[in-house]
């Protein structure tokens, strides 16, 4: 812990200022040694090897994260109640890094709640969501602070539950920020348990709201069938919301790990008042997410082990924490940090780059693109969920949109700005476009061939075939004597068992660890045959 301090010392030093970082993090079931009645079993007191000394290992260890992690305003999920908080804030104090002030709301019966502990002090209330105990309420924060800037601290039903009781929770909130001042200027955090691109690819057994999302469709993260991007101009006569997850690629959205599904279910949202450069404003590219190596082991995150009904005294959390930074334009509150001064004399001013126009070759040429370019008159071959594949004629080369394809109607053609090109395991992807001009339609089939084993060493790694079929043995397909490697994204119950024989409607020719494969995106292009 010597290091936790000198850290926290360091940064203290360094970056002394009225400049923000605000953080969310679920710790876990942070449960005291106090019967209750409501806790989980596995938290009972002296059951389950939940002990003393348990208990401090636990608080130690989120002590260490916290530390480090440096936030100003730290919103907590997974709290059992006032007298667990204390435990970690005397933790906190201890190791040098003190909360002054802090809050939990816990709504009776219930075996958790929200908190927020911050360094300025600030005023609260609770949101109710429902009567139900299953229904935590949200914590509402406001920084004392000029001018004022509210923090919303969410811990919504988990995905056990349908879309429905995710629905409620952003209703409650949206309901109380329609009744705040316009122009209000405030910050959603928390564990929503809902992706920020939820709607686009929601499981039919969570789906019984017709397709309408609390995330993205009460809170408004999309527009236009799309995420929303901080450089997007947005209508403002609706209550649209920014979801920071789009300023991170796609493929490092996440930060829980359930049993090594990555998901992003933690989010920080803000709306249009802090991307306006007056009052408090949010700093652009600061969103990050928190992973220190010790937070792993063996690329899966280190969480608090629990073990044949007994705590094991390690890890931390199937959570990271996430953060960005807001600053405020007001001229007695604006500062720069010595380090931000520092840069400044070294770093020249960056200046808008050229508005060139690649053929869909040239994209495919280059390994990585870094300025923007415009792509011209591309069409939209397939299309599952936020993937999808271009390709200007149907012989051309084929490149992947990775979760990028929201929004996009499959058979459209389109001019894109492209603004990230890359290659992974040598397909080339585009992770984020602007749609500039929409173009005709074609038929896809006439872009997407019948597959021919034997020419499957000669077609394109990135193109799209049809109608497979083989026999499933050990990961791969077995086409009239040739085996082939076969990844299928979303797992279905008794689909992948040996000698079952697989029909495949659609699949892309993917590359892994030196061979080709085919990739299956959606359960509805795979069915087993008799």
């Amino acid at each position: 812990m010597k290091k936790i301090v000198l850290f926290t010392l360091i940064a203290t030093i360094l970056l002394f200022s009225k400049e923000l970082k605000i953080a969310t993090y679920n710790v876990e079931n942070l449960f005291d040694l106090k019967k209750d009645g409501s806790e989980y079993k596995e938290y009972i007191p002296n059951t389950h090897n939940w002990t003393k000394r348990i208990l401090d290992k636990k608080i130690l260890n989120i002590t260490q994260v916290i530390c480090e992690l440096n936030a100003d305003v730290l919103g907590l999920q997974e709290i059992e109640n006032a007298n667990a908080l204390n435990l970690l804030l005397k933790s906190l104090k201890k190791h040098g890094c003190e909360y002054k002030y802090s809050a939990i709301v816990k709504k009776e019966g219930s075996a958790i709640g929200v908190a927020l502990i911050s360094k300025i002090d600030f005023s609260y209330k609770s949101i109710k969501v429902s009567y139900s105990p299953k229904d935590r309420d949200i914590l509402e924060a406001t920084l004392k602070v000029n001018p004022k800037l509210k923090i919303f601290v969410n811990h919504w039903r988990s995905k056990a539950s349908p879309e429905s009781s995710r629905i409620k929770y952003a209703k409650a909130l949206i309901n109380r920020i329609k009744k705040l001042p316009p122009n209000s200027e405030y910050i959603i955090l928390g564990d929503f348990n809902s992706n920020y691109n939820e709607c686009v690819d929601i499981s039919p057994k969570n789906n019984d709201t017709n397709n309408s999302c609390g995330i993205d469709t009460i809170l408004k993260t999309y527009y236009n069938g799309r995420l929303i991007k901080l450089r997007d101009k947005l209508p403002k006569d609706k209550l649209y919301h920014y979801n920071l997850w789009s300023e991170i690629e796609p493929h490092k959205r996440w930060s829980h790990d359930f049993w090594g599904q990555k998901e992003a279910i933690d989010s920080i949202i803000i709306p249009q008042s802090l991307v306006d450069n007056e009052g408090w404003f949010y700093k652009k590219g600061s969103f990050r997410v928190f992973k220190k190596k010790y937070l792993f082991k063996k690329n899966m995150l280190k969480r608090w082990e629990y073990k044949a009904s007994k705590h094991k005294g390690v890890g931390y959390s199937d959570h990271l924490p996430i953060y960005a930074v807001f600053k405020n334009n007001n001229k007695e509150l604006k500062y720069e940090s010595l380090i931000d001064k520092f840069f400044k004399l070294f770093i020249p001013e960056v200046k808008e780059e050229n508005k060139q126009v690649l053929s869909i070759q040239e994209v495919a040429n280059k390994k990585f693109i870094k300025n923007s370019f415009i792509l011209k008159n591309v069409c939209l071959i397939f299309k599952r969920g936020d993937i999808g594949v271009i390709k200007s004629l149907p012989n051309s080369v084929a490149i992947t949109l990775y979760k990028s394809a929201e929004g996009l109607q499959e058979g459209r053609c389109y001019d894109f700005k492209v603004y990230k090109k890359k290659r992974y395991y040598k397909i080339d992807e585009i992770t984020d476009l602007e749609v500039l001009k929409k173009h005709r339609k074609i038929d896809v089939n006439s872009f997407i061939a019948d597959f021919d084993v034997k020419k499957f060493n000669s077609y394109k790694i990135g193109d799209i075939v049809k109608n497979i079929k083989g026999i499933y043995k050990d990961g791969y397909l077995n086409i009239k004597g040739v085996k082939i490697k076969l990844f299928v994204k979303k797992k279905k119950r008794g689909l992948l068992r040996k000698n079952n024989i697989l029909f495949i409607k659609k699949a892309q020719i993917g590359y892994y660890k030196g061979q080709k494969e085919l990739i299956v995106y959606s359960l509805k292009d795979i069915q087993k045959e008799n």
